[in-house]
């Protein structure tokens, strides 16, 4: 064999080099072209993703998925890696733009069923994916995904919270729980126009300054969402548990504790309340209800019930650590 041969030879067996066919997994998961408008140049497959212009301000949100989820229920894991930053964007009154992901898997088969999941819930709701990093030369499994999106109207921020704000839970109740995790399942089994449509309203209702702050209530559930609004508000909030309605046969403490699908807490003022649920009530399977008050004090959350009131979370144990900003 030639010197030239040789050298041939062993640039053909560079592990940089064959690890990129690694990358046909989500080539063949996901459309090439998501941008049809913007030519080949927008097509999938160039270093990074080349994207439309957009009016407003550009929000970044991204989220790992718990390793229990991804090696027990990886198709659930993928859909849940779009729909909780598509989530994220939402609660800050925006509109999703594109996917992204990251994926280590231990071989092809066990990266198809993340990566459908992930297709699923980008095509149910009309975010593209437009690229990411595959390795199937993994140890282990794991799944971290990312959504871009813009915020054309106001920002809904958890800071801009102030004393005398009404706490409003927007939440969709028509669901059930997926198997034995903390997941209301609103999404899965839903029309693809409804969740289009649900996802806007948090931009519409931003438009119309019915609310000026909110936060998606995410894996710490309605109780550790009220926390983390009231840290980086700097308010007390003070909620009424017998305000709050779980769906027929679910368990209060369960209805508190859960990640929901599409569920918000909102700074509403209350003179802007009526305006809001006048916005949500075609929505039959929405509850857009007042649960409770943003309070003068040191941030602090104080649960109401049964006669008697309890403080949950106070600012003196930090949480996120991500407090109110002074000046």
């Amino acid at each position: 064999m030639s010197v030239l041969a040789e050298l041939v030879e062993r640039l053909r067996l560079q592990s940089g080099l064959l690890g990129k066919r690694d990358i046909q997994a989500p080539a063949t998961a996901f459309p090439h072209q998501p941008f049809p408008a913007l030519g080949p140049a927008a097509a999938l497959g160039d270093d990074a993703a080349l994207l439309p212009p957009q009016p407003g301000a550009l929000l970044l949100a991204c989220e790992g998925m718990a390793p229990a989820l991804v090696a027990e229920d990886p198709w659930f894991a993928g859909w849940c890696g779009v729909l909780v930053n598509l989530s994220d964007i939402a609660a800050m009154g925006g509109r999703p733009l594109a996917v992204v992901n990251s994926l280590w898997c231990r071989g092809g088969e066990r990266a198809e069923p993340l990566l459908a999941g992930l297709g699923a819930a980008a095509e149910r709701f009309g975010v593209p994916v437009v690229g990411g990093h595959t390795n199937l030369q993994s140890p282990y499994d794991a799944l971290s995904v990312a959504v871009l999106g813009v915020a054309e109207g106001p920002v809904l921020s958890a800071r801009a919270a102030v004393p005398g704000d009404a706490c409003v839970l927007l939440v969709n109740t028509a669901g059930r729980f997926h198997r034995h995790y903390p997941f209301w399942d609103a999404a899965t089994a839903a029309e693809p126009r409804w969740l289009r449509r649900q996802l806007a309203l948090l931009p519409q209702l931003a438009a119309a300054e019915l609310a000026h702050g909110a936060k998606d209530i995410s894996m710490g559930g309605l109780a550790g969402t009220a926390a983390m609004f009231a840290e980086a508000a700097g308010c007390r909030l003070q909620l009424d548990l017998e305000a709050i309605a779980p769906p027929a046969g679910v368990e209060l403490e369960a209805w508190l504790t859960c990640f929901p699908s599409f569920g918000y807490l909102l700074a509403v003022r209350p003179e802007r309340l009526a305006a809001l649920q006048r916005l949500c009530a075609p929505w039959s399977e929405l509850q857009c209800t007042p649960i409770g008050a943003f309070a003068a004090g040191t941030a602090a959350v104080e649960l109401h019930g049964g006669g008697e009131t309890c403080p949950l979370w106070q600012a003196q144990e930090p949480l996120t650590g991500f407090t109110a900003l002074s000046g």
